[in-house]
């Protein structure tokens, strides 16, 4: 002002609007005047100026700072209260009933049986191999999933029998994140009717096996832990092989030797990598 009297814009005392006087600053309160009744010289002004707008500036940056703190603060989970897990999608095909004792007898005697003709053809010089080593990366792959789900691990992996005569057969056992589940995907290599050696590969075939007491039960195969069979080295095969058989619903045996860790195939149709996700299959 001329006079040199400084007024601060808004007065601390409730935060209303000041009314400046000739030496003094007077302060409106809802309807009323309150007159400050005190003479107020400059320094004190500026003062407390200064005062009233580092409380301003103060509130400013705390308020957001504060309210940012409360929005990211993580509250820590209830104590006694688990993870839920993944709710199982239901499978859709009804499965195939377990593997009696007796029969599982005669299918492994059949296994051990088909196992020792490919064997003799290939010291016969009749084929040229048989099988695969067993991969070290298949069998840490395994021991992985061990500590995850020990019913379903020996059954991991991929499986093929390209050897001998057609068909071949081709299947690989993914693991799922439903306990005490599989997934397969199975096709087969044959000739065709027409063309003698023209060959072809049937349509990817999905389902999903429940791995009980030892049974990988499908609705299109079955399994067992007794129908898996290490044949070590010979002079025929340098090398151990792991063999694998399954059951078809029409009775019929196949015979598999393990390769490699299941891995999804980027050739894949889309429904199947569909059903594959909608089935909490892993890789």
């Amino acid at each position: 002002l001329s006079n040199g009297t400084v007024c601060t814009p808004r007065c601390s005392q409730g935060g209303a609007f000041s009314v400046c006087g000739t030496n003094r600053c007077q302060f409106q309160t809802q309807g009323r005047e309150a007159d400050a009744n005190q003479e107020i010289l400059p320094e004190e002004v500026n003062v407390k100026r200064l005062i009233s707008h580092t409380k301003w500036a103060i509130a400013l940056l705390l308020i957001p700072a504060v309210g940012t703190a409360i929005a990211c603060t993580n509250q820590p989970a209830e104590p006694g209260i688990p993870t839920p897990e993944p709710t199982p999608q239901p499978i859709d095909a009804p499965l195939l009933p377990p593997l009696s004792e007796a029969v599982l007898n005669q299918r492994q005697a059949e296994m051990q049986q088909w196992i020792q003709s490919d064997l003799d053809l290939v010291g016969l010089g009749k084929i040229g191999g048989m099988g695969s080593p067993i991969s070290p990366e298949l069998e840490a792959y395994r021991q992985t999933w061990a500590e995850i789900d020990p019913a379903v691990a020996p059954f991991l992996g991929t499986w093929a029998k390209e050897w001998n005569m057609l068909p071949h057969n081709f299947m690989t056992v993914f693991p799922s994140e439903v306990a005490g589940r599989v997934c397969l995907v199975r096709y087969r290599q044959q000739e065709t009717d027409t063309v003698p050696f023209e060959t072809y590969n049937t349509p990817l075939e999905f389902s999903v096996a429940q791995v009980v007491d030892g049974q990988l039960l499908a609705s299109n195969t079955q399994s067992a832990r007794s129908l898996i069979q290490r044949t070590p080295a010979s002079d025929y095969v340098p090398y151990d092989v792991e063999f694998l058989s399954t059951v078809d619903p029409d009775g019929s045996l196949r015979v598999y030797a393990s390769q490699r860790p299941p891995a999804v195939d980027p050739a894949w149709e889309p429904e199947l990598v569909e059903q594959f996700r909608a089935n909490q299959c892993r890789s």
